[in-house]
């Protein structure tokens, strides 16, 4: 990891995803790019009021900037929308990891306005750190991998291995058993199961199907009975119509956990 993108409004969740940056920036070695998307709803882009609140958001980013002199951090502040932006910053600058924090939504917001950092998850292919509350020591040593496990899952959750192995955590793989006509039978999720635990090698990994009504919220009380310090799940982009009719797993995730949620991408 060489890169990670902090996306922030300076507000409190927001600091508790510039801690998490900072810690991990110290264990990789990575450079920091914390930015500011000023939305110019009220002005137009380039006008003077618009420069000197741009002034104004930079004096916080240098703060942040001069508060951590043993990382490298870059700072900007620049006109939204916020999508284009990242989707530029991801590409432009070979971002590796986005952190982000979250207050999470409820409601009809969930589906039809959703968070900014919903919005990321849902449309930039590159992973997401989500993180709810401050994080005072970033150890991540029991963690979870939730997924349906067929062989699509395999490449992404490579993906998470490859990011959690220098935690050197213990691997729990779950799925959520719902008990829904369309599910697998239990010996076939089982052996699909099996074969991501063997993945898992060196690490140490167990295998849990777990029943719940739903799956997020099987997911969350999976994780919180275990004592995890993580949550990952693979992600990729829904047709907005099916999002709203049966929601999105990733997305009430990230709304509802409490724990940090790696969201990683299919098309990463």
């Amino acid at each position: 990891m060489k890169n990670i993108l902090v996306p922030t409004d300076f507000s409190a969740c927001a600091r508790y995803a510039e801690s998490a940056a900072i810690q991990l920036a110290k264990r990789f070695g990575a450079t920091v790019f914390f930015v500011h998307f000023l939305q110019s709803d009220a002005y137009p882009a380039n006008s003077p009021e618009w420069h000197q609140k741009r002034a104004n958001k930079l004096i916080l980013l240098e703060d942040i900037q001069r508060k951590y002199p043993d990382v490298a951090i870059k700072v900007d502040c620049l006109p939204g929308p916020l999508l284009d932006q990242v989707a530029h910053w991801v590409s432009a600058k070979g971002i590796d990891l986005i952190v982000m924090g979250s207050y999470g939504v409820s409601g009809k917001s969930e589906y039809f306005i959703g968070s900014n950092t919903q919005r990321v998850v849902r449309q930039i292919h590159c992973p997401v750190l989500v993180i709810k509350d401050p994080i005072e020591k970033l150890a991540f040593n029991k963690v979870v991998f939730a997924s349906g496990f067929n062989e699509r899952e395999q490449e992404p959750f490579l993906r998470f291995k490859k990011w959690v192995v220098h935690f050197t955590p213990e691997i729990h793989l779950v799925a959520i058993h719902t008990a829904s006509l369309f599910e697998a039978p239990y010996i076939v999720t089982k052996s699909a199961m099996d074969e991501f635990q063997a993945l898992c090698e060196p690490l140490h990994a167990e295998i849990h199907v777990f029943p719940d009504l739903n799956i997020e919220a099987g997911i969350r009380v999976f994780a919180q009975s275990i004592h995890a310090d993580l949550i990952g799940i693979s992600n990729h982009e829904r047709h907005p119509l099916k999002r709203i009719l049966v929601g999105s797993n990733v997305e009430a995730l990230i709304n509802h956990s409490k724990l940090p949620v790696l969201v990683i991408d299919y098309e990463t």
